[in-house]
C-alpha cells in the first residue's frame, strides 16, 4: 500500500466536505442544516435519559484525561507532551461542565456514575490505548477522530438539549476539540514524514492493525451508545453505522496518505 495521496490541512472545512460526501452517498435524506430547535428535557422519562445521556458524554472525557495523564510521562516526546497538557485540561473541563449540568437537571451529583462509566471504557479498551505509543495513536484516533461524523449527524438532528450546555459546546468543546483533532493529526505527520519509505510501510502496518484492534474493542459500547443518543435526545441513528464506516476510512485514508480505495478491508462497526 504505497502513499500516493497528497493531503491538504485537515480543518474543520475539510471535515464538512468529507462529511457531506458521505451523507450524500449513504444519507441523502439527512437534512444539510438544522430544520428544528430542540428542547429541554421536561417530564421525568426525559430528564432521567438525558442524564445518563451527558453521564456517557462526561465519562467520554474523562477516560481521555485518564489516558492522556497515564501515558504523558511515557513517551519522551515533549512536543507530545506539551499537547497533551492542553489536552488534559480541555476534556478535563469539558467533563466537569458536562458534570455540573447532569447535576443541575438531575438534582443530583453524577461523579460516581461517570467513573462508573469510564471503567467501562477501560473494560472494552483494555491496555491497547497506553501499550505503546502506536496504541496510544489508535485511541486517539478513536475517541477523538473516528466520532466526528455521528456528532455531526447529532447536530443536524437531534430533538432535546440543554441551553446551557450548548452554550458550552459551541464556545469551548466545539473549537477545543478541533484544536485536538489538529493536534493529533500534526503529531501523526511529524512521526511519519521523518520515517524511511520502509519504515512508513511499518508503520502504516502498526496502525493499521491497532486501530481494527480498537474498532473491535469499541464496537458493543458504539451500538449502546448510539442507543443511548436517539433515545436521550432523539438523533436519527438509522443510518449511523455506514456513515461512521465510512468516516473512518476517510480519516485512515488521510492519516496513512492512501486512496479510500486501497485501504484494506475494514472492521465494519456491525461487525
Amino acid at each position: 500500500m504505497n502513499p500516493t495521496v497528497t493531503r491538504p490541512a485537515w480543518t474543520t472545512d475539510l471535515e464538512l466536505e468529507i462529511f457531506e460526501k458521505i451523507i450524500n452517498q449513504h444519507a441523502p435524506h439527512l437534512p444539510k442544516k438544522r430544520l428544528h430547535e430542540t428542547k429541554p428535557p421536561e417530564t421525568t422519562e426525559e430528564i432521567e435519559n438525558f442524564y445518563r445521556f451527558r453521564v456517557a458524554g462526561a465519562a467520554h472525557d474523562l477516560f481521555i484525561v485518564q489516558v492522556c495523564a497515564n501515558i504523558i510521562g511515557q513517551i519522551p516526546d515533549p512536543e507530545l507532551q506539551l499537547f497533551l497538557s492542553q489536552q488534559i485540561g480541555d476534556d478535563g473541563a469539558h467533563a466537569e461542565n458536562t458534570r455540573r449540568r447532569a447535576q443541575v437537571i438531575s438534582g443530583r451529583d453524577p461523579i460516581e456514575d461517570i467513573q462508573r462509566q469510564v471503567q467501562k471504557h477501560w473494560d472494552y479498551m483494555g491496555d491497547l490505548p497506553i501499550r505503546n505509543w502506536q496504541g496510544f495513536l489508535a485511541f486517539e484516533l478513536h475517541y477523538e477522530m473516528h466520532i466526528v461524523a455521528s456528532l455531526l449527524v447529532n447536530s443536524r438532528t437531534s430533538k432535546i438539549s440543554d441551553p446551557e450546555s450548548a452554550k458550552f459546546s459551541a464556545t469551548r468543546i466545539q473549537p477545543e476539540e478541533a484544536f485536538h483533532r489538529v493536534g493529533v493529526v500534526k503529531w501523526w505527520q511529524r512521526k511519519y514524514d521523518q520515517a524511511s519509505p520502509a519504515e512508513k510501510a511499518d508503520l502504516v502496518a502498526q496502525i493499521l492493525e491497532l486501530d481494527e484492534e480498537g474498532q473491535n474493542r469499541r464496537n458493543p459500547y458504539l451500538k449502546e451508545h448510539w442507543q443511548l443518543t436517539h433515545t436521550a435526545i432523539g438523533t436519527d441513528i438509522d443510518d449511523l453505522p455506514k456513515i461512521y464506516d465510512a468516516w473512518r476510512q476517510e480519516v485512515l485514508a488521510y492519516f496513512l496518505d492512501t486512496p479510500v480505495s486501497r485501504l484494506p478491508q475494514l472492521v465494519s462497526v456491525n461487525d
